[in-house]
């Protein structure tokens, strides 16, 4: 499962390109609450979290447990993705809004790298979040 940890550390430490370099050329990555998802091939993909990051500059994903089958060919984790959302994501603009949300990632491993990724999150979670902190201000 290190692919997976490389994978992890590079998204929390910002780095696209860190990122990208955990997958293989053809990636397939679907965000299941992403309306233009699923996206092919690490420019699509680095595109995608890019804008993630423009989104929320301080995202953080802490892994909470992690499965994988016998031949590490499946890997699930489950995280807390945190962080404040300062431009628009889960269809709303966050204006600086603290979220914090339990996400479920779903990798497929080939030849080493990701070859495939589903995530998995409570968006209306997000959406109640960010609604809550404007509704406080």
């Amino acid at each position: 499962m290190d692919i997976i940890d490389r994978h992890f550390a590079a998204e929390n430490a910002h780095d696209v390109e860190g990122t990208l370099s955990t997958y293989t050329d053809d990636i397939v990555w679907d965000d299941v609450t992403h309306p233009e998802a699923p996206f092919r091939g690490k420019e699509q993909v680095g595109a995608v979290y890019s804008s993630i990051i423009d989104a929320i500059p301080d995202v953080r994903l802490e892994s909470v447990r992690r499965f994988s089958a016998e031949d590490g060919k499946y890997v699930v984790d489950e995280s807390i993705l945190s962080g404040h959302v300062d431009g628009e994501w889960s269809g709303m603009s966050g204006g600086g809004a603290p979220v914090r949300v339990r996400i479920l990632h779903v990798f497929e491993v080939r030849d080493g790298l990701i070859s495939y990724e589903n995530a998995w999150f409570d968006a209306s979670a997000v959406q109640r979040q960010i609604q809550a902190w404007h509704d406080s201000r």
